[in-house]
């Protein structure tokens, strides 16, 4: 087994499948999540948030596709059994660090408290498990409501990508907001 393989049974076996905190639950990115992400990336919020100009012109599949391979770990949002948003790792470094990306795409549960209780839920198992030591999170300059977001819940700036995009930062082992 080459090495890359198993370091991502070892990754899979600390982070379970799913996870549920009363009515909010992360399972696992499905291929009929397709065309829900799909539609969630045509807001023009969203678009914008992400960097994007237009809407994505690619299959849904082409698109699912690539979310499966860019995000080591990726989960959607559902509240009360309906998708909401989507919850994403990607170029996670064992015991390291790992980037994150969560987005609620339907406009009714956004400042609701879901992506606080959902990036809470997959924090909390990432640091249980010791699976990484910081998380980091990439943001654009001008997403207000985003950077407040991640302020809130923690996170730290730590420098700037480019002219449009901010770095900031979690050291997970260094914070009790996990602890329940």
């Amino acid at each position: 087994m080459s090495k890359f393989k198993y370091l991502g049974s070892i990754i899979h076996a600390k982070i379970p499948a799913d996870m549920e905190d009363d009515n909010i639950i992360l399972r696992r990115l499905r291929f009929s999540d397709g065309p829900f992400i799909m539609n969630g990336l045509k807001d023009e919020i969203i678009l914008n948030a992400s960097g994007l100009i237009r809407p994505i012109q690619a299959s849904w599949f082409s698109l699912w596709w690539w979310m499966k391979k860019t995000f080591m770990h990726a989960y959607c949002i559902e509240c009360d059994s309906k998708p909401v948003g989507f919850i994403g790792l990607y170029d996670l470094m064992l015991g390291e660090s790992t980037e994150i990306s969560l987005t609620i795409f339907d406009k009714t549960f956004r400042r609701q408290g879901y992506g606080t209780r959902s990036f809470k839920l997959l924090a909390q198992h990432l640091q249980k498990h010791s699976v990484v030591r910081e998380m980091r999170a990439k943001v654009m300059r001008d997403n207000h409501g985003a950077l407040l977001f991640w302020r809130k819940i923690g996170f730290l700036q730590m420098d700037t990508l480019d002219a449009t995009q901010i770095i900031m930062s979690m050291h997970l082992k260094s914070t009790s907001l996990f602890i329940v």
